[in-house]
């Protein structure tokens, strides 16, 4: 059996490695960390755009890097703050989900599933995003980096993420508050 790695193996394996977890840590949890990366989008695009606007580039106040040597730590640092607000706001927040409990087992596990798909969506076409040089603040439809513009021609689950980003941005939400009405109170 011969297997081909490509990106949309790629994508598949993170999609099913954050679904698995979602799983283990429950749906309460993956909630948390669905609002948690809200947050993280937020500040990581809010900290890169400060650091791009005021020390990168041409238009720099203090122009400390060159622009076309750093691109690539600019994306490095805007998916280092995603990821680490994300495991910070979901490990030390000082705040609680508790959907309560659902009328059966069967639309818990649909729900947690549900979520799952969801988290691993909004988190991997984040990072796509990121990776593209592109910001999620200001709105922009052009990949700026050759890198990631190679991966989206060859990758048809590239091009569905960062195609679909503002759909795997705002489900997530509009799933929670829909899902606040099944089941009971807490």
């Amino acid at each position: 059996m011969e297997i081909n790695l490509s990106w949309d193996l790629f994508v598949i394996v993170f999609f099913t490695v954050i679904i698995a977890y979602s799983f283990i840590v429950g749906r309460n949890q993956t909630l948390k960390i669905i609002i948690s990366s809200y947050i993280a989008i937020l500040t990581a695009d809010g900290i890169g755009n400060i650091i791009e606007r005021y020390f990168i580039g041409d238009t720099a106040l203090i122009n400390v890097f060159d622009f076309a040597q750093n691109e690539s730590s600019l994306i490095i640092l805007k998916i280092l703050i995603f990821v680490l607000t994300i495991v910070v706001i979901s490990t030390r927040g000082r705040f609680m989900i508790d959907m309560g409990k659902n009328g059966s087992h069967t639309m818990g596990l649909i729900l947690s599933l549900t979520y799952g798909i969801l988290s691993a969506g909004l988190i991997t076409s984040t990072i796509l995003i990121y990776a593209s040089g592109a910001s999620l603040v200001q709105e922009s439809s052009i990949i700026m980096n050759e890198a990631v513009l190679q991966m989206y021609r060859e990758s048809y689950m590239v091009q569905l993420m960062i195609n679909n980003y503002n759909v795997w941005f705002s489900l997530p939400a509009v799933v929670f508050v829909l899902s606040s009405f099944v089941g009971e109170e807490a």
